[in-house]
């Protein structure tokens, strides 16, 4: 990645921020065609840290009691985005972007897979170290050779026992 200012880190951070914003507001049902505002979602969270931040460093010095009050605070934050999280999870239009988000993982991963899995197999072929496609491949054959043995084990004792049975009946049999 080429060296980045850190300006144009935070307008990339920026930038993420809002479009993710957008697509959470409509997983929560924001209306089709109206415009949706960033901040009327993120803004109830910031503006109750910074009230309570706000609070806390107006009353002076710093209290004893400041982990407690950061305890609440971040109690209160997290029960905040609890509900929103539970509600836009809640809705069938999270399933679906969800839905399409993994898609989309799993089409951009398989070919990257793929890829991994071929140069993996070309470096273990080039170090003369089987790879797990050929072991599989081995043991795939080793059990079918094993099955083919055990038929033809089968057959013969098929064979011995009518075999015995023939003699058996023959020693009987009136000279």
């Amino acid at each position: 990645m080429p060296d980045m200012g850190a300006q144009q880190l935070f307008d990339l951070w920026k930038k993420q921020v809002e479009e993710g914003t957008q697509q959470w507001l409509k997983m929560m049902g924001t209306p089709q065609g109206q415009t949706l505002d960033p901040q009327a979602f993120w803004r109830p969270f910031m503006d109750q840290g910074m009230a309570a931040w706000a609070k806390v460093m107006t009353q002076g010095t710093a209290s004893p009691d400041l982990m407690g009050q950061w305890k609440q605070f971040l109690d209160q934050w997290i029960a905040a985005w609890g509900k929103a999280l539970e509600q836009a999870m809640g809705t069938e239009a999270f399933g679906r972007v969800l839905g399409k988000q993994l898609e989309g993982f799993l089409d951009a991963a398989s070919p990257a897979k793929k890829a991994a899995e071929q140069h993996i197999e070309a470096m273990l072929g080039g170090l003369g170290i089987p790879s797990r496609s050929q072991v599989t491949g081995i043991a795939r054959q080793i059990v079918q050779l094993e099955e083919k043995l055990e038929g033809v084990e089968d057959r013969l004792e098929a064979v011995l026992q009518r075999l015995n049975e023939v003699a058996a009946a023959l020693k009987q049999a009136p000279a």
